[in-house]
Parts: structure tokens; C-alpha cells; sequence
């Protein structure tokens, strides 16, 4: 049976037992009318008929009672005994009384059964109509049996019939009521479920709304950290360019051109100790380069120059430089290199970085013993290692040693200095080379780092990798050149730089754009425009040649924007110098305006070492400069462009607006890059033409590495607000239903 039909007989059990506990009161009705009936005739009546009377009133209210006391704890039998005492006193009163009605009564009882018994109906109607047909027969009644058995028959089927319909229509009415009940007791759970989503996405949208404001908060905050690195790149890019410039040019000088200071004599301990300078002040410039193009292109990360590079020469160059981190102290420098090292494809500014970065920690930690530097080639690749024999590090700390800002001793009272980054950048250089670096330490006996460099062309074992970091092909081969059209060297350098694997060769004049694509075969040509501007196509060559147009900073937009000779970012060299004063002809008498006494100085050196006569005046202040300009017209005016009180940009305006100086060469020196300005303030754009046009598949290859490179900008301005949600929801605004 299932649940609906077992909860439909428990409901009919029910009724029965209601309608039991109801009719039980026809008793009890019955035995009252009876006593009042006895009450009024009791006079006529005999003693015999008066006791048959009391005894069915007893009999009838017992009946009444029981029934009703059984009704609840037993309703079956309380059913059964209403039922059968119904039909048997209607018996009895057939058998004792002669009124042919009496049979008639068992209609009633016949309906009390097919309502309170299943079935009983048929058994009380005929048990009735079998004791009426035997009393008529014998004769002791005279009953109009033809009649009383038909109106038996009919009375039986209607209950029948009336009985099992109401019985059908009442079970259809449970069962839709407990399809109903359900049906709200799931709505009910799907309203409360509904609630509860709603609640969700309310407290969602809430958090959405509140992430969304905090990283528009974060993204303007990074801008502005941005921002403040960039400034701060431009500051530091003068404060430093102006103390490196003097400090290159004067130990260029005595190095290259000790003539120039006069006859004397130079020892050889003096002479390397300037070459030492030298040398170091040049690998100091190129990394504040690399940091300064880091912060003012926002290139996350860095490329290398890859060189074919002896190793022995740069382990013993990095070995010289490191000699005087330990001189005076009882550490001994030791060099062991193999003889059988290849040449190997690197960047020297960034492998001699790595080699100062561990020897400056062996110096630091070592009190006395011994630092050594070994290289030794293992395989497809080549082992450089730096040991010491200083306190070791902890086991404990290994993990951690490459971290960055990570402090061997962190307390505030450490013996060692730094600042933790040196590892970290080493380990940075190395992995970008395709190597790795480690660390073997043993407390008090001393540490030993080594890195991994491989060998162009051979194969290093798999194991040896950080399976985090994907391979790259070895490069093979001459490097395919890329041609660069624009003036300022500075921009073939950073394209030098920042494109590996590529011969850049730069050409200064337009004219000579065909004759060096004929000569060198490029792979493209790079042409620098400034930003809104571009390329005719009358200048471009009908070679089957990419040319990429593009905006990177040049010192030549700043001078074709004030018109001036030429511009030149600190420190100059005095090959530069000279090539502009060349270029210009005809000059003899300079006039130098910057507040720099010793870069003053510097420039009379560099022009009185380069064998030419000339007359050099000094300036080093704005005001100053315009009257030694007005005092005596020199042929060519290196200029300033930061200088306190009146800078060098008011200085060149003075002199447009003077008719005697409006013609004076002007070679502007600055410290610090502008250009930058000018692409922040215009909008850049790349573009990349080939006069036989670009097929399908290089196009879709040129969007796949756009896109790869290029992300978007966004920031509050185009976020979604509320009217815009709206609308893309088609303008209904959701209602919440009531809980």
C-alpha cells in the first residue's frame, strides 16, 4: 500500500470511529423518547409491558454508553457492537411486536452499517429480510413481504452506492488535501530557500560592491605608487647621473689620456687603481640604467644582452674588484678555473653582478681563511662556485636564503650589513640565463654557492631544473639584425637591451635607410616617431621588409622640440661630445652653463685632451650664462637644462628672444630624461607596414603577441554603476517576496 492509500484508510478509520461516537447517541435519543413515552402511559399499561419497556431503556442507554466509551480506544469494536445491536433490537422487536412497519426500520440500519462496517449493509439487510420472510410464511406476521424485500433490495444498493461514493469523493479529498499540504509544505521550503538566496545574494552583491570599491581604492593606490617610482626614478636618475658623470670622465682621463695632467710619472699600483674606478663606475652606470628603464617602462622583469663571452676573463676581472673588499685582513683570495671552458652566450653586466653579489658576502663573513672562486665545466654546462671559511648558516635558514629582504641575523644589532636583495637578484640573473644557483653550508666550517650557466648548443639534463620553469631553446646561429632609424644612440641601446637574440644597428640619416637594408639583410626596421607623429609612405623603401613604427624615448623629439643641435643625457663621454661638435663644424669657442663646478671642469679636460684648440668659458648660473652670452658670442653653448634659480629652459628662451643669440648652436645636457612627459601627455600607437602587405597568418601571429603583451586599463571611471546593471537586467528592478 502506498503512503497516499495508507493515509486515506486512516482518514475512513477515522470517520468511522467520529460517525460510531456520533450515532451512538440514537440509543440514548431512543431510550429517552422511550421514557417519556412510559412516563405519560404508564396508567394504561401493564406491570409486564411496563418491565419490557424499563429493560429496553436499560438496554439502549447501556448500548449508548458503550458505544461511546469504545469509540475511542477501540473504534472497530465500538463499530461492530453499534451496528449488530441496532440490527438485532430491530430483530427483536420483529419477533415481540406484530406492527407490519417494524421490518421497514431496518432501512436505517441498513445505511448505519454500509457507513460504520464495510460490507454491512448486505449482512443487516439480510438478516432483516430473512427473519421477515420466515414470519411471513409460517404466518405469524402478516408482512407485505413483496414490498419489504424490494424496498430492502433498493435500500441496500443506494446505501451502497451512496456510501462508496461519498466514501471515493472523501478520499479524493484527502488525497488532494495531502497533494495540497505538501505542495505547501514545499513551497514553504522553497520560499524559506528563496529567502535565503536572496539574503545571500544581497550580502554577495554587498561584498562585491565593497571588493570593488577596494580595488579601485588599490588600483589608484598602485598609480600612485607608480607614479611616485617614476618620479622618484627621475629625481635619483639626476641625483646619481651627476656625481657618476664627474667620476667617469675624470677616471676616463686619467686613464685613457694621462697626457693631458702633464709629464709625470705614473706607477703601476696608481694606474690600476684608476683603471679599478673606471671600470667600476661604468658597471655602476649600466645598472642604474637597467634599474631606470625598469621603473620609467614599467617592464616587469628584465632582458639580457647575451654576449659570447670568455668566462675566465670576467671571473678574474670580478676576482680584481673583489681583492679590495679583503685587503688588510687575513683572508687569502683564491681562483681555480679549468682550462677547458667554452665560450658561453650571457650577459656580463648581469653574470659580473651575480659574481660581485657572492664575493662582497664571502668578504663580508669571512673574519680570516680563505675565499675561493672556482669554475669547472659538468656536463652541457659550466659550475661557478664561491666558497669561504667563515661561521656557516644555519640549516634551518637554507630554505629561505634566496628570498628577498631576507636577514641571515635580523636583529637590529647584526655584525653584517645588507639589506637582503643581493641573493635574490643573483638567483633572478641566473635563472634568466637558464641556470640555477644553490647553496651548500656547514655551521663553523664555511658555505659555498654555486650557479649553473649552460653551454650554447649542448643539452642539460632535466633534473637539473626547476620544473616550475619552463626550457628555452638554446640560440644558435648569427644573430639576425634589426635596423633602428633614429638619431639618439640611447634608443639602440635600450633596443639593444630589451630585444635579444638581435644585431641592432642604428642609422642616423633617412638617406641611408635602402643602402643598410641592402648591406645587412634586417629582419625588420624599427623607425622611432614621435608620438602623434608617422611615416610618410614616400620615405619607405619598396623592400619586402616589416617596418615597425614606434614611440620610444629620444633625446633627438626634446632637441627638434626646443631647436637646438642636439641633446645629450649625462654622463657624456668624449667621443659623443666630439662627434656633435663635428657634426655642427666650425666651433672654437664653447660656453658651458651648469651649476656642476666639476662637470664644468670635466668638459675643459675632455676638450683639452682631444688635441684640437679651444676656448672653453664656464657659467653656473642661468643669469650668468646669458651675460657671458651677451658679452661675447661663443660658436656653441652647452646648456643645462636643471640649474636653481633661472633653469635652462628660461635660459634658451632668453636667448630666442634676443636677435643676436637666436642663432647660437645650443647643445642641451641633462641628467634626467623629459621625454617621457611627451608620451604621457600624447598617445603613443605601434604600427607595422611591409610594402608587399602582410598575409593572413602573420597579421593573426602580430595580434597573438599584441595581445600577449598588452593589457587593458581600467579604473572607476569605467565601472558599472547601478543605472548601468539596470539596464542590462532590461530595466525591471527585482522585488524581493515577503518571508
Amino acid at each position: 500500500m502506498t503512503a497516499a492509500g495508507h493515509g486515506t484508510e486512516v482518514n475512513l478509520e477515522g470517520l468511522r470511529a467520529q460517525l460510531a461516537g456520533r450515532l451512538a447517541a440514537l440509543p440514548l435519543v431512543g431510550a429517552a423518547g422511550l421514557l417519556l413515552w412510559l412516563s405519560l402511559q404508564h396508567r394504561s399499561l401493564s406491570l409486564a409491558a411496563l418491565g419490557l419497556a424499563f429493560g429496553v431503556v436499560v438496554v439502549s442507554l447501556g448500548l449508548g454508553l458503550a458505544v461511546r466509551t469504545l469509540a475511542a480506544a477501540h473504534p472497530v469494536a465500538a463499530r461492530h457492537l453499534l451496528v449488530w445491536s441496532l440490527t438485532a433490537g430491530l430483530l427483536a422487536a420483529m419477533w415481540f411486536y406484530s406492527a407490519p412497519w417494524l421490518p421497514f426500520l431496518g432501512l436505517m440500519v441498513i445505511f448505519a452499517g454500509a457507513m460504520l462496517i464495510s460490507g454491512g449493509e448486505f449482512a443487516t439487510a439480510g438478516t432483516i429480510a430473512t427473519l421477515a420472510t420466515w414470519l411471513a410464511h409460517t404466518g405469524t406476521r402478516a408482512y407485505p413481504l413483496p414490498g419489504l424485500l424490494i424496498a430492502l433490495a433498493a435500500g441496500t444498493v443506494l446505501a451502497s452506492l451512496t456510501v462508496r461514493t461519498l466514501y471515493t469523493a472523501l478520499e479524493w479529498a484527502w488525497t488532494m488535501q495531502e497533494r495540497a499540504d505538501r505542495l505547501l509544505e514545499l513551497a514553504r521550503d522553497r520560499q524559506g530557500e528563496l529567502a535565503r538566496t536572496l539574503k545571500s545574494l544581497d550580502i554577495a552583491n554587498t561584498i562585491l560592491r565593497r571588493t570593488q570599491r577596494e580595488l579601485i581604492s588599490a588600483r589608484k593606490q598602485a598609480e600612485e605608487a607608480q607614479l611616485m617610482k617614476e618620479q622618484f626614478a627621475a629625481n635619483i636618475s639626476h641625483e646619481l647621473r651627476t656625481p657618476l658623470n664627474l667620476i667617469l670622465g675624470f677616471s676616463e682621463m686619467i686613464y685613457l689620456s694621462p697626457e693631458t695632467y702633464g709629464e709625470m710619472s705614473w706607477p703601476p699600483r696608481l694606474r690600476q687603481a684608476v683603471y679599478q674606478i673606471y671600470r667600476s663606475s661604468r658597471h655602476l652606470l649600466e645598472m642604474i640604467d637597467d634599474v631606470l628603464d625598469l621603473s620609467r617602462f614599467e617592464i616587469a622583469g628584465f632582458t639580457l644582452s647575451r654576449e659570447r663571452t670568455p668566462l675566465e676573463a670576467l671571473l678574474r676581472e670580478a676576482a680584481e674588484i673583489a681583492e679590495d673588499l679583503i685587503r688588510g685582513r687575513p683572508v687569502r683570495l683564491e681562483v681555480q678555473i679549468a682550462q677547458d671552458l667554452p665560450l658561453l652566450e650571457i650577459d656580463r653586466t648581469r653574470i659580473r653582478q651575480v659574481l660581485l653579489n657572492l664575493l662582497n658576502n664571502a668578504a663580508r663573513f669571512t673574519e680570516e681563511g680563505v675565499v675561493r672562486v672556482e669554475a669547472r665545466r659538468v656536463g652541457g654546462e659550466v659550475l661557478v662556485s664561491v666558497s669561504d671559511t667563515g661561521p656557516g648558516i644555519p640549516a634551518g635558514k637554507l630554505p629561505h636564503l634566496f628570498r628577498e629582504f631576507f636577514q641571515i641575523d635580523g636583529s637590529l644589532h647584526r655584525k653584517h650589513g645588507g639589506v637582503g636583495l643581493g641573493l635574490a637578484i643573483s638567483k633572478r640573473f641566473v635563472e634568466a640565463h637558464g641556470g640555477r644557483i644553490w647553496v651548500e653550508s656547514q655551521e663553523g666550517v664555511g658555505s659555498t654557492f654555486t650557479f649553473s650557466l649552460p653551454i650554447p648548443g649542448e643539452q642539460v639534463p632535466l633534473a637539473r631544473f626547476e620544473k616550475a620553469r619552463p626550457l628555452e631553446p638554446p640560440q644558435v646561429g648569427d644573430r639576425p639584425p634589426i635596423v633602428v632609424v633614429d638619431p639618439d644612440p640611447t634608443v639602440a641601446d635600450l633596443i639593444r637591451r630589451y630585444i635579444e637574440g638581435h644585431e641592432v644597428v642604428q642609422i642616423h640619416d633617412v638617406g641611408r635607410l635602402t643602402e643598410a637594408i641592402l648591406l645587412h639583410h634586417p629582419q625588420a626596421v624599427v623607425w622611432n616617431v614621435p608620438p602623434g607623429g608617422q611615416v610618410s609612405r614616400d620615405a619607405i623603401p619598396p623592400v619586402a621588409v616589416p617596418f615597425i613604427e614606434c614611440s620610444l624615448p629620444s633625446q633627438a623629439w626634446l632637441a627638434q622640440d626646443l631647436a637646438v643641435a642636439a641633446c645629450l643625457t649625462k654622463p657624456i663621454t668624449r667621443e659623443r661630445l666630439l662627434q656633435e661638435i663635428e657634426r655642427l663644424g666650425g666651433v672654437y669657442d664653447l660656453l658651458v652653463v651648469d651649476d656642476e663646478r666639476g662637470f664644468c671642469q670635466l668638459v675643459e679636460q675632455l676638450l683639452e685632451g682631444s688635441g684640437r684648440s679651444f676656448t672653453v668659458r664656464h657659467a653656473y648660473r642661468g643669469e650668468d650664462g646669458l651675460v657671458a652670452l651677451r658679452t661675447r658670442r661663443p660658436d656653441l653653448v652647452l646648456l643645462d637644462l636643471v640649474m636653481p634659480g633661472m633653469d635652462g629652459f628660461r635660459v634658451l628662451q632668453k636667448m630666442r628672444q634676443d636677435p643676436g643669440l637666436v642663432d647660437v648652436p645650443v647643445i642641451l645636457l641633462t641628467a634626467t630624461s623629459y621625454v617621457e612627459d611627451a608620451l604621457s601627455q600624447c598617445s603613443s600607437q605601434v604600427v607595422i607596414r611591409r610594402p608587399d602587405g602582410l598575409r593572413p597568418a602573420e597579421v593573426l601571429r602580430c595580434l597573438r603577441a599584441v595581445i600577449g603583451v598588452l593589457e587593458p586599463r581600467y579604473d572607476e571611471r569605467t565601472a558599472p554603476d547601478d543605472t548601468f546593471i539596470s539596464h542590462l537586467a532590461g530595466g525591471v528592478p527585482s522585488e524581493r517576496p515577503p518571508d
